[in-house]
This record gives C-alpha cells, sequence and structure tokens, in this order.
C-alpha cells in the first residue's frame, strides 16, 4: 500500500468516525510524512478515542509548526478543552483555569468553542467572587451570536439560554461593581425577552433600584416577585432592607420573620440573624436582639467560621442592659427563643404545640407540572404538602410513599396544615 493509498484510508475511516482504526494509520503518516494534515488527522482520532495524553503535547507541537493552519487550529482549541480546561473541578483554583482559558483564546476559537471557554471562566470567577473577572470574560461573546434555545434537565424541564444565562452575569457584574445605571439600562432591554428567567431579572433590577435609593420602584419590584404563595427566604430579606431604608422598621422585622420561619437551612440564615437581631436591638426588643445574635453566632462557632465584632460587641452591651440570665448556650434553645418571636410577629398558632408524625402512608398527587410543589393523599382524605424536589427522584405520579410529617402553617387558608418529609418510595 503506497502512502497515499494510507492517506486515503485513514482519511476514510476518520469522516466515518471509525477512530480507533483511523488512528495507527495517521500515526504511520506523521511519523514518516509528518505534514499539517496527517497530524491534524492523527490530533483528532487521539482526541476522539480519549487518548488525552499523547493529544495535548501534539496540539502544542502542531501549533507551533503550523499556526496559521485552521484544521490544526480547531483541534487543538478543543483538545485543550477536554484535555486541560474540563478537568477542573469545582475545588480547581480561579487562577489555574484563567491560565488555561488563557492559553485557548490566545487560539481565537470562535463559536461553540469560544463560548465553552468563556462560560467556563465565568462559573469559577461568580463562585469566587471575582466580578471584574466576570465583566471583563462577559465582554468577549457576543450576546446576539449566542444560541436563544433553552437548555433542558432529564425530566424535560427548559431551563436558561445561553444568551439569557450571558445577560444574567453580564448584570449581577456590573452591580458588584456598582454600576447600577447600566444594570437598569441593560436589563430594560432583555427582560421581556426572557419570561422564565424574569424572576432572576427582576431581582437584579431590584437590587440595582435600591443600590441608587430609588426604594420605591425597588419595593415595587419586590412586591411583584414576593407576591406568590412561597417566596424565597432571600427574596423576602432583601424586600426588608429595602423597607428599613424607608424606614418602616417594624414592617421591615415582619418580612425578617417570614423569611426566617420559611427556610430551615440554619447555616445559610446567619446574615439573616445577624441582621434581624440589630434591627430588633434598634428597635428596643433587647431579648429578641440578644436571641438572634446569639443564633447567629452559635451557628458560626458550629461552623468554624468568624463572628464579626459588631455582633459580638452589640452582645456585650445588652449583656449589660439585662443581665446575663437566660444567655442561649446551645443552637437549639436559640432557635426556640427566635422562634417564638417569629410567630408572636406573624401571629401564627406555634407549630412546637403538634407533635411531628411518623410512619404515615399515602398517595403522590402532582397536579400541575408548573407547580414546583404537590400534595401526598393520606387516609380519611388528609392532604400533606411538600416540594417535589423533595420526592425520590424517580416517584411518578400516583406512586405509593411512606414519610413523615411536620406542623406547618398555610399562610394563603391562614390555617395549620402539615409537611410531608423523609419521603421514601414503597416498593
Amino acid at each position: 500500500m503506497t502512502m497515499t493509498d494510507f492517506h486515503q484510508e485513514a482519511n476514510s475511516l476518520r469522516q466515518e468516525k471509525k477512530y480507533d482504526e483511523a488512528l495507527p494509520l495517521y500515526e504511520q503518516l506523521w511519523t514518516e510524512k509528518g505534514d499539517q494534515y496527517d497530524g491534524a488527522g492523527l490530533l483528532q482520532c487521539l482526541r476522539k478515542t480519549g487518548d488525552i495524553e499523547k493529544a495535548i503535547p501534539l496540539a502544542e507541537e502542531l501549533i507551533k509548526k503550523y499556526p496559521d493552519f485552521s484544521w490544526v487550529k480547531n483541534e487543538a482549541i478543543w483538545t485543550l478543552i477536554s484535555g486541560k480546561l474540563n478537568k477542573f473541578n469545582e475545588n480547581s483554583s480561579l487562577e489555574d483555569i484563567l491560565d488555561v482559558a488563557n492559553e485557548i483564546m490566545d487560539l481565537r476559537p470562535e463559536g461553540v468553542a469560544a463560548k465553552t471557554v468563556v462560560f467556563r471562566v465565568l462559573k469559577a470567577a461568580k463562585e469566587a467572587g471575582k466580578w471584574d473577572v466576570v465583566h471583563e470574560w462577559a465582554n468577549k461573546l457576543d450576546p446576539d451570536k449566542l444560541n436563544t434555545t433553552p437548555m433542558t434537565d432529564e425530566k424535560g424541564r427548559e431551563g436558561w439560554s445561553d444568551q439569557s444565562l450571558w445577560y444574567n452575569y453580564k448584570c449581577k457584574s456590573l452591580i458588584e461593581q456598582d454600576r447600577p445605571d447600566e444594570t437598569l439600562q441593560l436589563i430594560d432591554q432583555v427582560i421581556e425577552k426572557y419570561p422564565k428567567q424574569r424572576k432572576f431579572l427582576l431581582r437584579l433590577k431590584a437590587l440595582a433600584l435600591h443600590k441608587i435609593k430609588r426604594l420605591d420602584e425597588a419595593e415595587e419590584c419586590y412586591k411583584d416577585l414576593c407576591g406568590v404563595m412561597k417566596p424565597d427566604w432571600w427574596l423576602l430579606q432583601e424586600y426588608a432592607r429595602v423597607i428599613n431604608d424607608r424606614g418602616d422598621k417594624k414592617a421591615a422585622i415582619k418580612l425578617m420573620c417570614q423569611a426566617a420561619i420559611s427556610n430551615t437551612k440554619l447555616d445559610l440564615m446567619v446574615t439573616l440573624f445577624h441582621e434581624m437581631g440589630l434591627l430588633f436591638k434598634e428597635i428596643g426588643g433587647k431579648d429578641a436582639a440578644r436571641a438572634h445574635l446569639a443564633l447567629s453566632t452559635l451557628i458560626r462557632q458550629e461552623r468554624g467560621w468568624s463572628v464579626p465584632r459588631i455582633i459580638s460587641d452589640s452582645i456585650t452591651e445588652l449583656n449589660r442592659i439585662i443581665g446575663n440570665d437566660d444567655i442561649p448556650d446551645s443552637i437549639k434553645d436559640a432557635i426556640s427563643l427566635c422562634r417564638k418571636e417569629w410567630e408572636n410577629i406573624l401571629g401564627t398558632s406555634t407549630s412546637s404545640q403538634r407533635k411531628p408524625r411518623r410512619g404515615l402512608t399515602g398517595k403522590v398527587q402532582f397536579g400541575s407540572s408548573e407547580r414546583p410543589f404537590c400534595f401526598i393523599s393520606g387516609d380519611l382524605n388528609e392532604s400533606f404538602f411538600c416540594f417535589k424536589s423533595d420526592l425520590p427522584a424517580d416517584t411518578k405520579d400516583g406512586d405509593i410513599v411512606s414519610f413523615n410529617a411536620m406542623p406547618s402553617f398555610d399562610k394563603k387558608k391562614n390555617a395549620e396544615s402539615w409537611k410531608a418529609v423523609n419521603i421514601v418510595k414503597r416498593s
């Protein structure tokens, strides 16, 4: 077989995606001829067969030899993406990711390749809180050229598109760099284009309005965001900050109580408890202030986090005023004191008077696919509320499940209710 025959056979196998069969032919061609076409073909076969250890040094060699050959450049770009960039995980440093990303961007990737590199940096920079990096790298893409088709999860539910996600990164970076006017201008241009992401963009608009003290407009945004059956606790916290800045401290406290009582993950709410403590202190609720500041402190200490000096100084000051008796010394005691305050302010019955129920059985009733929650129908036509995300992953409508029930409160009906937890699918 001549070298021309080898080349034709290798190309034919590669075009048929028979990379394992084409690989040894390209290796021989590269060894004996060493031209740019054989090198690019070999690199593609190495990449497609997953032999990254050989692919990366070959990519670097080919780029030096043939920097202007588009096939070599494209194969090198995707080799570095799959062999280096995609190897990073959530523990990788932003600096390491940037080193590789810049190496790839020097090759001037286009289209999907450029988007892949930039979005990897955007994600890492966001997680690191480096919003100047987010802003810089977002500017490397033209949003008008990004895909507008929403991505879907394993259940077929639509989410963000590349384009809407880009706008989210861009707007958030502008806010974090204290450029709220630019944020508002950009959001007003695009918010109606993405109805399913409206909540997130409207929230960024509210933050921007708050920054420039357009409090009436910010309040209207948060009224919209929180005017649902179960608003996110962190939105209620932000809403409370706006109301507090407007001077209505009692209304702000009430919103904070609503936020606190609607979430059970205490470590996420240390800042909320801190803010509640200081606000209770401002309005003269000394015992409530100390309880919330103590709760924030105890959670921080349990997690090994530092305690801001304003918290410890405030607790010391409150102890001098009201004495050292009844200081909560455990998270359990502190949360009990705080919860009584929340329920008193919100006017709800204390759920602690009703004991959890265990070992219940019922049938799952999904209801509307648009709703994030559903119900479990138990004996005697009793209904138990639960979030679909709390169900086992493979649960279907009508499945029989076992579960426990925790006391809850239905604000819409203004009545006590039950929430299903620890749900297990029955075989």
